[in-house]
């Protein structure tokens, strides 16, 4: 069975309209590469009261980094003790 070639698109649009009526079954699968999956970061919001707030960005501070980072350093801590 002879597979088609996926044709050119000039647009995002042009693309999708075309494989909403086509069946990629039905082309050649060309070169494969490798992709390098790399998971996003989340990020969680949490809450301080004033007086923590301020030790948080005194201790980042003193210690050159931004306070999300210096929290999200001390959490690893506390994880690596727990094993």
């Amino acid at each position: 069975m002879t597979r088609k070639e996926v044709p050119e698109f000039k647009s995002i649009e042009e693309m999708a309209e075309f494989w909403d009526t086509h069946d990629a079954t039905e082309f050649a699968a060309g070169e494969v590469e490798a992709v390098e999956y790399k998971p996003k970061r989340l990020v969680l919001t949490v809450r301080f009261d004033a007086g923590d707030m301020l030790a948080i960005s005194r201790e980042a501070r003193r210690l050159g980094m931004d306070r999300s980072t210096f929290v999200r350093m001390a959490v690893k801590r506390y994880f690596e003790a727990q094993h």
